[in-house]
């Protein structure tokens, strides 16, 4: 690819692109990979791409730059690599995305850079519902989520007014930074305070379709999902774990972040006060245990 030549088109695309040579040094970044990462192009280019910048995970939050990098196989198999990852965000959140590794030829054939292509996945609160939210004091001013004043009524008017037992089972999560404390007391309030933003992002960039999560207070977050089965919730819950913990703070210092999650699954007609008093159990076993996540197989 002649990169002077298909650069007018790479900088009109939506999605991201970069181009990396065969040391995976960034010889291009387009205003597209700009927008989702949050990181300029004169930030990165001459960079190489696992530098502390993106560090793709996986779901179980294993670092994918040395083993298993897209770019890498294309660059040393000759072949696309497509891949589902989560990259790291300028901010610190982690960001799920869709990569496509594309290696590129020179006129004899003889690969010198790749192309990587990424897409985001996923959904999050558009900007109008929370446009919406804001005026309404329903907002957590740290973190943009909603808040908990929005989410005690999002739960009360889906578990009344309908008869009780006929719809099918929502999970529902606490989800917990468990050592905010720790934190503050090493670090000081403006460290705790982005530790809570970045978990928050990264709980909002990876919500699935249709699920919804907000700010509790300090560093706890209610989510409510569609995912009605044990298996899945636990899968999702164990990835945002992983998700959480990988991503970073911006401080010269490193600042772990532990996660605890305490869920159960509710229907309509089920009491609003006994429900979150058994969240509350949960949460507290999963604190407490060594598995660090508590998912009750039985509606509740």
């Amino acid at each position: 690819m002649d990169l002077n030549k298909n650069k007018e088109i790479l900088d009109q695309m939506f999605e991201g692109a970069y181009i990396v040579d065969k040391d995976r040094t960034i010889l291009y970044w387009n205003p597209a990979a700009e927008k989702l990462t949050g990181y300029r192009a004169a930030q990165v280019i001459g960079r190489r791409c696992n530098d502390d910048l993106l560090i793709h995970v996986d779901e179980k939050g294993n670092i994918l730059c040395n083993n298993s990098c897209p770019l890498t196989f294309a660059l040393q198999e000759g072949k696309v690599k497509e891949a589902a990852v989560f990259l790291r965000h300028a901010q610190g959140h982690r960001v799920p995305v869709t990569v496509r590794a594309i290696p590129l030829r020179d006129d004899t054939g003889v690969i010198h850079s790749s192309l990587e292509v990424f897409t985001r996945t996923g959904s999050v609160t558009s900007t109008e519902q929370l446009k919406d939210l804001a005026q309404k004091a329903f907002v957590d001013a740290l973190t943009g989520l909603p808040n908990k004043q929005y989410i005690e009524s999002k739960l009360e008017n889906l578990l009344s007014g309908q008869v009780a037992g006929e719809s099918p089972a929502l999970g529902i999560m606490f989800l917990e930074l468990a050592n905010l404390r720790e934190i503050n007391d090493d670090f000081g309030l403006i460290i705790a305070n982005n530790a809570i933003k970045v978990t928050a992002r990264t709980i909002a960039e990876n919500l699935p379709p249709g699920d919804f999560a907000a700010r509790w207070y300090g560093g706890r977050f209610l989510i409510v999902s569609t995912m009605n089965t044990k298996a899945v919730l636990l899968n999702w819950a164990n990835k945002i774990k992983a998700l959480i913990q990988q991503s970073v703070i911006e401080t010269s210092e490193d600042v772990p972040l532990k996660v605890c999650v305490g869920g159960l699954f509710v229907k309509n007609g089920d009491n609003l006060n006994l429900v979150y008093q058994a969240l509350e159990n949960a949460l507290k076993t999963s604190c407490t245990g060594t598995a660090n996540i508590n998912i009750k197989a039985e509606a509740f």
